[in-house]
C-alpha cells in the first residue's frame, strides 16, 4: 500500500500565486529605529564617501521591532552589515561593532537565519510593486534596498524576483503532483508535469534577460563584491566577531548565493533529482540555513513524500515519461545557463583582473560545483 501524503502551501509560507515571494511586500517604516533605516536608504549616497563604518558605529542601540517586521529588519542590518564589511576595500574589519553585531544577531534568531546577508534578505523580501493590481514581474516590480544602486545591482536582483514569480507555478502544482504520485493517478501525474514544464521554461526565459541590464564587469566590480561572506573568505581567513556576541569567538558564514533559493532543491526533490553524498552535496544542503525555516521544511516534506519518479518509471506510459524528461531538461538547462553566466560574469572577469584565488560569494569553487550540480541533473533522465 502506498502511503498517503498532504502538503499544503499556505503550511510553508508560500502563496500559490506568487510562490516563496511575498504576495503582497509592504514598504516598512520603522517607529522604533529610524537612525537604523534611514541611513540604508542612504547607502548609494553614503557608500563613496568612506565614512559608513563610523556612522554605523554611531547608531544608538537597537530598539526590538514588531515579530511581523522581522524580515524588513533583517533587510536593513544584513545591507548595514555588509556595508560595514565590504565598505572599504582597503582594510576589511575582524570583528564588527557590539551595536551591530547585538542587533543582527538578536533579529537573526528571530528569523531563523544567521547574521549575514542571504538570498531571501537580498531577493525575497527587497522588491515592492509598482502597481499593486499586477503580478511581481519584470515590468512590475522595483527594489526598496540598494548598495551603490544603479541599472546592473537593480537588474540582477529583479530577474532573480521574476525568476521566484515564474516558478509558483511549478512550486503550486507541487502538492498535487505528490498526491497524484502516490496514488498512482497519471491524469494528475500528467496535468501536474505540464504546469511544472511550462513554469520551468518560464523561468529559463527570464534567466535568459540577465544580460540585457547586467554588464559583466559592472556586476564584477560593484554588485558582488558586497554580498561576499565570510565562510572561505580569503579577507577573512580568521573569521569574523560580532562583538558581545557569539562568546566573542569568530564566526564563518556564507555569502548571499542564488544556492539559497527554495525552488531548485524543491524541484530536484519532486522530481528525484539526487546528488552524490560528497563535499558538494554537503555545500547544498548547508545552504539551507540560509534560507526561511518554513521553505527549508517545504523541501524536507517533498524530498520525503515525493515518488513522482517512480510512479513514471511504473506508468509505462510514453508521453508521462517524455513530459518528466522535458521538465528534467527544462532544469537542466536552467543550471547550465548559470554556469555559463558565472563563467562570463565571475571566472572570465576574475582572470581578467588577475585574480588567481576566486571563489564564489558562498565561498566555493563554483566553476566545479556548479558543473557538477547540472551534470547530475541529466542523469535523471528517464
Amino acid at each position: 500500500m502506498i502511503a498517503e501524503t498532504s502538503l499544503l502551501l499556505a503550511d510553508y509560507q508560500i502563496s500559490p500565486k506568487t510562490g516563496f515571494l511575498p504576495e503582497r511586500p509592504v514598504q516598512f517604516v520603522s517607529v522604533r529605529n529610524p537612525a537604523w533605516f534611514s541611513l540604508a536608504d542612504e547607502l548609494p549616497k553614503r557608500l563613496p564617501t568612506g565614512r559608513v563604518r563610523e556612522l554605523i558605529e554611531n547608531l544608538p542601540d537597537w530598539q526590538p521591532e514588531a515579530d511581523r517586521d522581522g524580515e524588513h529588519a533583517m533587510r536593513v542590518l544584513s545591507y548595514l552589515g555588509h556595508a560595514y564589511l565590504w565598505g572599504d576595500k582597503a582594510v576589511v574589519p575582524k570583528k564588527l561593532p557590539r551595536n551591530l553585531s547585538q542587533a543582527w544577531v538578536q533579529v537573526g534568531q528571530q528569523v531563523g537565519r544567521p547574521p549575514i546577508l542571504s538570498y531571501p534578505s537580498y531577493c525575497l523580501f527587497n522588491f515592492e510593486l509598482i502597481d499593486p493590481s499586477e503580478p511581481p514581474c519584470l515590468e512590475n516590480v522595483r527594489m526598496v534596498q540598494n548598495f551603490l544602486g544603479g541599472l546592473d545591482e537593480d537588474w540582477f536582483i529583479l530577474i532573480h524576483v521574476d525568476i521566484e514569480y515564474r516558478a509558483a507555478q511549478a512550486i503550486r502544482a507541487v502538492p498535487g503532483l505528490v498526491t497524484a504520485a502516490s496514488r498512482r493517478n497519471l491524469t494528475g501525474v500528467q496535468a501536474g508535469l505540464w504546469e511544472v514544464r511550462e513554469s520551468l521554461r518560464q523561468m529559463n526565459a527570464t534567466m535568459n534577460r540577465m544580460p540585457e541590464g547586467c554588464d559583466p564587469y559592472i556586476y564584477y566590480t560593484r554588485v558582488r563584491p558586497y554580498i561576499f561572506g565570510t565562510k572561505n573568505n580569503p579577507a577573512l581567513p580568521e573569521g569574523l566577531v560580532y562583538e558581545g556576541e557569539f562568546d566573542n569567538e569568530p564566526q564563518f558564514f556564507r555569502g548571499e548565493t542564488g544556492a539559497q533559493s527554495a525552488i531548485v532543491p524543491a524541484l530536484d526533490g519532486l522530481l528525484g533529482v539526487s546528488h552524490e553524498n560528497d563535499p558538494l552535496k554537503e555545500y547544498l544542503m548547508e545552504m539551507r540555513d540560509y534560507m526561511v525555516p518554513a521553505h527549508r521544511q517545504f523541501i524536507e516534506a517533498v524530498e520525503q513524500q515525493s515518488t513522482l519518479r517512480q510512479a513514471v518509471t511504473e506508468s509505462g506510459r510514453p508521453d508521462i515519461t517524455g513530459l518528466y524528461n522535458d521538465c528534467v531538461d527544462e532544469l537542466f538547462r536552467f543550471r547550465a545557463k548559470h554556469l555559463e553566466y558565472a563563467a562570463t560574469y565571475i571566472h572570465k572577469q576574475a582572470l581578467q583582473a588577475h585574480n588567481s584565488t576566486v571563489v564564489g560569494t558562498g565561498g566555493t569553487p563554483f566553476m566545479e560545483y556548479l558543473a557538477k550540480h547540472r551534470d547530475e541533473t541529466k542523469l535523471a533522465l528517464l
